[in-house]
């Protein structure tokens, strides 16, 4: 204890119990503030009741003593951070020499364990420089990887650990994966483990196997991604060790595949979240499941299927010798325009490998047709991908359209010219496109482009969402535009235009505004605003409510088909011009109808059950 503090507990001016308390903030200690950094006590002064410490970004600075216990951590001797403080030059060497030591060194000082951020703000910029930390930590992360000493995060939030026992690579595995918290952090544990370094452990390895075999029989549907994937990596074991009775498990891959393959849409949806390592394990045991069928229900997944399980199955499906049944699928799908997007981009991407024989202006049909589909029904552009792609492949048009015929190219240049879908800027850049691989339809795609032969029909929206962009358009005029034309003079007058930013942003803002108020000077100029009054209700039309019975069974749905104006994908409110609007209406109740629903992307059959006034 220091002196000063017997001396007052000898003369009964302090109890036993505030001694001890003032002895660990007495000169020669060390603390931490969040801000100044570490800091060793100097001196203190009881009667005023005062310390100064010595911190490392504030030197000799004065607290009172009341306040150190709130804003101060103390810390041993032994504790990284006073490390740092008496000797930063030890550890920069450390670092440079034997940089697992000193992260070994810094997490020791916090309990063995940190997270990879609170590592970083003890380190960068004080023992290793702020410009080496990223290709320090690279290196030394790959390191601790490999050190078994070390548990490592497998992803944000979690901690470094220290081990404080020493332990086998299996050992430690077989640790990490019973304080793993759920499947998903089982399945991460295991990802990590190298066979190669644990293949010298059988009896541990078993021990572990029969773990996860336990996890896999108990997950449960509710979890089968992870119970798939901890299965196949149960397997990798136990080929590892060659363990030929922990092989003859009830909680086979096959059975498992063949029990979750039932509900074919949300097996894809799992599959298409697994590594496609693991897909690949998944799709080898289907010719065992269906025999001379597998091929089919294959193919039933690829339809069903997102972006990273179409490629894997199409690859699989290949490789196991099915290409032509699998392009004649396609063919066949893509006839009746029922190819999914994923299943379109694969196209696009294979075009000059597997899908060559698929790829031509059918394909670019289907995918337009899929994009003003979604921006017609209104809903959060699913179809954004397909989008993406028509834009950044520069090169997919012309491939697409050379050595087609020029009645089938001018159809396809006129269907990609009227959609809305894509902005007038987009719709001219791809344009441009098409005329550079057939300059000579240049005439003819302005043909396309333009039609007097006929007035447009007017279009029929709710009243609400006509005085609506009537507002807009009143706004634009008198508000924005002239708002807009007062900052460009303004910005005229400071000179230099070429230099001049405020200017050419003005500049750009007016083309904005000018095409705006075009676009809704045409709209307004068709628009018919009504009330969706109706009187016969024995088929579905404009102003009517429709339910819609899932043909596989599930909930029913009720559509409204509304105005051009007056989509709501929320309340499942339709435009009577977009695709579903079109499908729905002149039907009438026991007629079935195939569509996209608004909270889908794949076309599904429904039974309409009843027709009703929307109100």
């Amino acid at each position: 204890m220091h002196a000063d503090l017997e001396k007052l507990l000898s003369l009964g001016r302090i109890t036993p119990a505030l001694a001890e308390k003032l002895d660990c903030i007495s000169p020669g200690h060390y603390c931490f503030h969040s801000t100044w950094g570490a800091g060793k006590v100097i001196s203190w002064n009881l009667p005023a009741k005062k310390l100064v410490i010595d911190f490392e970004e504030n030197p000799e600075h004065e607290i009172a003593l009341e306040f150190a216990p709130r804003i101060l951590e103390f810390i041993g001797d032994d504790h990284f951070l006073a490390k740092r403080y008496e000797d930063p030059e030890f550890l920069i060497s450390l670092a440079a020499d034997d940089p697992v030591e000193l992260v070994r060194l810094t997490l020791k000082g916090y309990g063995n364990s940190l997270t990879p951020e609170k590592l970083e703000a003890a380190l960068k910029g004080t023992v290793i420089a702020e410009d080496k930390w990223k290709n320090w930590w690279d290196k030394v992360r790959a390191m601790l990887r490999t050190n078994v000493q070390f548990m490592m995060p497998t992803r944000k939030g979690e901690r470094i650990t220290l081990r404080t026992n020493m332990l086998s690579r299996a050992q430690a595995a077989l640790e990490d994966y019973g304080k793993a918290a759920d499947l998903k952090a089982k399945v991460r544990v295991l990802d990590s483990v190298k066979m190669e370094n644990v293949v010298s452990e059988p009896e541990a390895v078993n021990t572990l196997i029969q773990a996860v075999n336990a996890d896999v029989c108990n997950g449960g549907s509710l979890a089968l991604q992870q119970v798939l994937e901890l299965a196949i990596l149960r397997d990798d074991l136990i080929a590892a060790v060659k363990n030929t009775e922990a092989a003859e498990t009830s909680c086979s891959l096959r059975s498992l595949v063949e029990n979750g393959i039932e509900d074919v849409e949300r097996f894809a949806e799992i599959l298409n979240s697994m590594p496609a390592v693991r897909q690949k394990c998944v799709y080898a045991v289907l010719p065992e499941i269906f025999g001379d069928s597998w091929t089919e229900k294959t193919l039933e997944l690829f339809d069903a299927s997102g972006a990273r399980a179409v490629g894997e199955i199409a690859k699989f499906l290949i490789e196991q010798g099915q290409e032509k049944t699998f392009i004649k699928h396609l063919k066949h799908s893509l006839l009746r325009q029922t190819l999914p997007a994923e299943s379109l981009i694969w196209i696009c991407r294979q075009r000059n490998d597997a899908a060559k024989p698929l790829f031509g202006i059918p394909v670019g049909i289907a995918m337009l047709s899929l994009i003003e589909q979604d921006h017609m029904d209104g809903g959060p552009n699913r179809m954004l991908r397909l989008k993406n792609l028509f834009m950044e492949d520069k090169n997919m048009i012309q491939e697409m359209i050379r050595k087609q015929d020029v009645a089938e190219v001018r159809q396809f240049a006129k269907m990609l010219y009227n959609t809305s879908a894509f902005s007038e800027q987009d719709r001219g850049a791809l344009m441009a496109r098409v005329i550079s691989v057939f300059p000579d339809l240049h005439s003819i795609v302005l043909d396309a482009m333009v039609d007097t032969s006929d007035k447009p029909e007017p279009v029929f929206v709710s009243w609400e969402s006509l005085e609506a962009r009537k507002k807009e358009l009143e706004e634009l005029v008198n508000v924005k535009i002239p708002e807009n034309l007062h900052n460009k003079k303004i910005s005229r007058a400071e000179g230099d235009l070429r230099e001049n930013g405020g200017y050419q942003d003005a500049k750009e803002v007016e083309k904005v505004l000018n095409r705006r108020r075009a676009e809704l000077e045409h709209a307004l100029s068709l628009a018919r605003g009504t009330d969706f009054t109706v009187t016969d209700t024995s088929r579905a039309a404009m102003g009517t409510k429709v339910t819609l019975q899932p043909l596989g069974g599930g909930n029913p749905v009720v559509y409204t088909i509304l105005g051009a104006w007056d989509t709501n994908p929320e309340k499942h409110i339709v435009s009577y011009l977009s695709q579903v609007g079109k499908e729905l209406t002149g039907k009438k109740v026991g007629d079935q109808v195939k569509i996209v629903p608004m909270d889908g992307d794949k076309k599904k059959v429904f039974t309409i059950t009843a027709i009703e006034a929307a109100f």
